[in-house]
């Protein structure tokens, strides 16, 4: 007789279980149904948590691994230059690439309506036509591919809305990583290896031709590069993640934030990249210019200026090489000579430094790199035809894109005027495929 008042008593529990889930709001439809041997069914929440997918794993993922460079580099004939190997001529696969391939075949559906939309198609096709007229083939078709990359790097973050939690720690994590890296590199002259090979790491010391150096205050310092190809790369890399923390309205003001803000601050000027400090001062001075602050608070308006300043003084003063600027003007030299030889079509993607090869090479230290403007270096691959054509198809995007977020696109003018890595490098490329994503 006790049995069927058990099974009541039960079965009253059950329902009274199943009203208060149904009635904890968002967790409502979270429920499974399960055959119990006694009632028939028990309803058990299923809580849903974050409601990490494994497409937003794979963001988050991706975020945090944009950094390194760990990666299987693959040597052709056209990859040597005067007997020296040439990086920028060897097809890469990147960590960052087979993430980003698993994502293209998650968000297929999407990129494939964007690669086949009206302007994408032009672009693209324009770029097919390049690869076709190039002296070398396969290097151009292995450009064509990291621009498609790009491009679906860009579109699969502008449709999947990472959650700013996530996307957050994953620059902060990769930031802190990097921090510790190039503060040990700084205080020892060179790399630390071991594990951090694995990360992509360069083998670095004071007696390595080519490496990046400073003097301050008569004492000579190796220029950290953390796990990027050089410490102007880690500057813009991490300029460009300031400004997009800083002014994105999606990330509330908190103590992540704020670290995050701080870590980029220190890396940016223990590179001792001269135009990216200034530039880092120029656009944070407009921002607290057009900030409340000014007007709710002048002295701390002040003083953070002033400690920009103070603390800019430090490292501006640090002297490089010597002859950075006549080197830079050869090369853009080179690259004007280039534009006039194929002022139209180009030399085709990736045929850059292969057409540079036969102007002479004044600095020995100094051999086989790009342009230092990805503007000139665009032009000179591509030809005015292309620059034209995505000029008129993309002009009043630009301009709305300029007005509604201004740092961001300005950082990549200015730092884009003195460098190449935008172009050139995975970190910075793939990242600006991110930033923009996210942005637009």
């Amino acid at each position: 007789m006790k049995k069927p008042k058990q099974r009541k008593k039960k079965q009253k529990a059950n329902q009274a279980f199943s009203e208060s889930v149904g009635h904890s709001g968002e967790r409502s439809d979270s429920r499974i149904v399960v055959k119990n041997n006694d009632s028939g069914r028990v309803i058990i929440p299923r809580y849903r948590g974050t409601g990490m997918t494994m497409n937003n794993i794979l963001l988050f993922l991706f975020v945090l691994l944009l950094p390194t460079q760990l990666g299987k580099h693959f040597f052709f004939d056209f990859s040597y230059l005067s007997g020296v190997r040439v990086d920028y001529l060897a097809p890469t696969i990147y960590i960052t690439d087979v993430l980003a391939l698993i994502l293209i075949v998650l968000n297929l559906k999407s990129v494939i309506k964007f690669l086949f939309s009206k302007k994408a198609l032009i672009l693209l096709s324009l770029l097919f036509l390049n690869v076709l007229i190039s002296q070398f083939h396969l290097i151009s078709i292995y450009r064509y591919i990291k621009i498609l990359e790009l491009l679906t790097v860009f579109i699969i973050f502008k449709t999947n809305k990472l959650s700013p939690g996530y996307l957050l720690y994953g620059f902060l994590i990769g930031g802190i990583f990097e921090l510790f890296l190039t503060t040990a590199q700084f205080i020892n002259k060179h790399s630390l290896q071991g594990i951090f090979y694995f990360f992509g790491e360069r083998p670095l010391s004071l007696s390595m031709p080519g490496i990046a150096k400073a003097s301050l205050s008569g004492i000579e310092i190796l220029r950290p590069y953390g796990t990027f190809s050089h410490p102007n790369s880690l500057a813009g890399f991490y300029l460009l993640v300031y400004f997009f923390v800083l002014t994105c309205k999606n990330l509330s003001n908190s103590l992540a934030k704020n670290i995050l803000l701080l870590i980029c601050s220190l890396l940016i000027f223990i590179s001792f990249s001269k135009i990216t400090i200034m530039t880092f001062l120029l656009l944070n001075f407009i921002y607290l210019w057009k900030s409340p602050l000014k007007k709710y608070c002048k002295f701390c308006f002040f003083a953070r200026t002033f400690i920009l300043l103070i603390v800019s003084l430090v490292f501006l003063p640090a002297q490089s090489d010597p002859l950075t600027l006549q080197k830079r003007l050869l090369l853009m030299q080179n690259s004007f000579k280039m534009i006039l030889q194929s002022p139209f079509f180009g030399t085709g993607l990736g045929n850059y430094l292969i057409v540079q090869e036969q102007f002479p090479q004044l600095f020995a230290d100094f051999l086989n790199q790009p342009v230092h403007n990805i503007f000139l270096l665009f032009l000179s691959e591509t030809g005015a035809i292309t620059i034209l054509l995505l000029f008129f198809l993309f002009f009043k995007k630009l301009i709305s894109a300029v007005k509604k977020y201004p740092y961001i696109l300005i950082i990549i003018l200015i730092t884009g005027l003195f460098d190449h890595y935008w172009l050139t490098l995975q970190q910075n490329f793939l990242l600006m495929g991110v930033i923009l994503g996210l942005i637009l």
